[in-house]
């Protein structure tokens, strides 16, 4: 029986639509509430919940599952959440990660949905063999990570029927309500593989009625067990995804012509790799420019100035806004005067600090000089050819030039030798990572340059190989189609990218 928000899902058994799907259990005079939403529902029921309620049971710790507990500060029910939700619920803990700018010069936060107001008085009492009772009815709590590493679903015997509440688990259909959610880091598949497991695990018990919180209930045991089975194999893909971007491509480094005693490599006569990220390039005149510096990276590079002899960076270049790329200018500038010029997509974010919430973004950095969007840029006897090319991040650029005889292109962190970080520095929602727009367009653009040596962050200079950004576009038409197939209406515009660029 449905009447507009509220539904009769079996006997003793009702869904409330309010910011997520609440469900209430009741029996005899008393009832449990799984999950709470904004609370609203209580005054809507009134009298006409038929039953006092006794405890609320939180699937996880998003704010749409439970934000309005906020408001009951004194309660007559009990209130159960998984083991370690107190990390972000509890109002002492909670407070450290919804303060301001709590998440300034870090990569993915612990969770894209903190409540923004701690919840008092709550138990944490659900796990894993930690089975509840509600009178003589038997209550079971299943970990199943991925929209966080604690929520836990709820295995109930219902009018007859096994019903499971999987919390944001999983949607109708095999696919994942904001699947965003999954990536608890900006590069690997840890959140999708654990995702996995709880699947797995749950999808092997027979369930005759399956309840999200959001989106249709699920009903009748094939029905459930398609629903899992699909997800199952749309999570390994998603898994998957997040592994190498050029599978079977030989990495192919480039030996350093001599290691200095400063520990600098120099790769060309005039161009040395020092420290994590830099590189400084220099002139026949004994001026230098400085290649993403990093502050850990300045006294590698003051002692290969001493040991070299050239004059310091008359200016400085930058490859994409995260700090260990870029903090370094601080220091140039103050010590020798150092002018930065930036791509226009590299210094919208550093300007924009701290105001944007990004990854790996720590200071504002204003440019001295700003390239063209597409172009070249001449210093000294160089001349580069500047663009814009987005994969790991969307604010990142590449800019080339003849050095030594050889075309050397600097890559940032976007594509990285196979044995490298999977050969990329990653992707994820957060870091405003694209993929036909974003490493699909750029590994084209790099393919028609066609360098001969690729210069990238962290230590990672390699030579050229079209094949392996062949590869590449073929991994990312696969990594979007892999997390299109997981957003429930398909768009993956809307249900993943949650941060606009």
């Amino acid at each position: 029986m449905t009447r507009g928000w509220k539904s009769e899902i079996l006997p003793g058994l009702l869904l409330l639509k309010d910011t997520c799907n609440v469900f209430i259990v009741r029996k005899e005079e008393e009832c449990i509430s799984i999950d709470f939403g904004s609370g609203e529902w209580l005054d809507k029921m009134g009298s006409s919940i038929r039953g006092t309620l006794r405890h609320v049971f939180l699937t996880h710790h998003h704010e749409d599952q439970c934000h309005g507990l906020a408001k009951f500060a004194k309660r007559n029910f009990t209130v159960h959440a998984p083991f370690n939700e107190n990390i972000f619920l509890d109002p002492s803990l909670n407070s450290k990660l919804t303060r301001k700018n709590a998440h300034i010069g870090t990569g993915c936060p612990p969770s894209y949905s903190i409540p923004r107001v701690g919840i008092k008085n709550l138990s944490y009492d659900m796990g894993e063999a930690s089975d509840f009772f509600w009178n003589l009815d038997r209550i079971r709590f299943l970990p199943t990570p991925g929209h966080g590493p604690n929520a836990c679903s709820i295995l109930m015997d219902i009018a007859g029927k096994h019903v499971l509440f999987c919390g944001d688990a999983a949607y109708a259909g095999g696919k994942i309500w904001e699947p965003y959610h999954l990536e608890w880091d900006h590069w690997t598949g840890a959140g999708a593989l654990r995702a996995f497991e709880g699947i797995e695990k749950i999808s092997k018990i027979p369930i005759d009625v399956l309840c999200p919180s959001h989106g249709p209930i699920v009903s009748g045991r094939k029905n459930v067990a398609d629903t899992l089975n699909k997800l199952s194999e749309k999570l390994l893909d998603f898994y998957r995804a997040k592994g190498n971007i050029s599978p079977g491509i030989q990495d192919s480094y480039i030996p350093p012509r001599k290691i200095l005693s400063s520990g600098a490599k120099e790769i060309l006569p005039h161009l040395y790799q020092f420290g994590c990220n830099g590189y400084l390039l220099v002139s026949e005149s004994g001026s230098s420019l400085a290649v993403d510096p990093f502050s850990a990276d300045m006294p590698a590079l003051e002692k290969l100035m001493k040991e070299f002899k050239c004059d310091p960076p008359s200016h400085a270049v930058v490859s994409h806004y995260h700090f260990d790329h870029c903090d370094g200018i601080f220091h140039l500038k103050t010590e020798y005067g150092t002018k930065l010029v930036l791509h226009p997509s590299v210094a919208f974010p550093l300007e924009k600090s701290p105001s944007l919430d990004a990854p790996w973004l720590l200071c504002r950095i204003k440019a001295d000089n700003l390239w063209p969007q597409d172009g070249t840029w001449k210093w000294n006897e160089y001349s580069f050819k500047v663009s814009h090319w987005p994969g790991q991040t969307w604010w990142h650029c590449i800019f080339m030039a003849q050095i030594d005889g050889k075309r050397v292109a600097f890559g940032g962190d976007s594509f990285q030798p196979s044995s490298r970080w999977n050969g990329t520095g990653g992707f994820c929602a957060y870091n405003r990572s694209r993929f036909r727009e974003g490493f699909i367009k750029s590994a084209q653009k790099i393919i028609r340059w066609a360098p001969d040596i690729m210069a990238c962050g962290h230590d990672t200079y390699y030579r050229f190989n079209p094949d392996k950004f062949r590869e590449i576009i073929s991994w990312a038409k696969f990594a979007e189609k892999s997390i299109r197939e997981l957003c429930p209406s398909g768009d993956i515009g809307k249900q993943y990218f949650r941060w606009k660029i």
